[in-house]
């Protein structure tokens, strides 16, 4: 069994939550489907699913459309429909040796994820995987980033950046 920490925090989709734990960047990824309304131990009668095939150990997965977004810490991505768990389409941003800590988010129907080196990666994430843009920060970049209005707030080591469309 061993010990399985989770450094992501859950997300709901509809009626289930989606509970990432082991050490995805070990190579022991646990992912949970749990349907909500249980008390106690649901183990046997509200978790829907489980995969030790994916998961991620720091960054959350983001919800969008009923779907989930799961960024491991070397940059790929799995979408996931949280109802069964089973994956809808697999995809990768450009390796390098700096990892994934921030959470990417879905805003416009674009995946933002933020790489530990101060790169910020767009990705189309309705309908399949595509890196769209890359975007060289110039410093390190832990935090998440955060939509607001038609803006996207990146906290980066020594600045806050706000990127908007022209």
């Amino acid at each position: 069994r061993g010990n399985w920490p989770t450094g992501a925090s859950p997300v709901q989709a509809g009626e289930i939550v989606v509970v990432a734990g082991g050490r995805a960047d070990r190579g022991q990824p646990r992912l949970f489907g749990v349907r909500l309304g249980g008390k106690g131990d649901v183990t046997l009668t509200h978790r829907a699913w489980k995969r030790e095939d994916v998961g991620t150990f720091v960054p959350t997965p983001a919800e969008d459309k009923g779907r989930i977004y799961v960024l491991r810490d070397q940059g790929e991505v799995e979408c996931l429909d949280p109802a069964t768990g089973q994956t809808m389409w697999q995809g990768a941003f450009p390796k390098a040796s700096a990892k994934y800590y921030a959470s990417p988010v879905i805003a416009a129907g674009k995946l933002y994820a933020a790489r530990e080196d101060g790169v910020m990666f767009v990705a189309q994430a309705e309908g399949g995987f595509k890196v769209l843009a890359e975007n060289r920060m110039e410093e390190r970049i832990l935090a998440s980033p955060v939509p607001v209005s038609n803006r996207l707030l990146i906290r980066g080591e020594e600045h806050l950046f706000c990127a908007a469309e022209k």
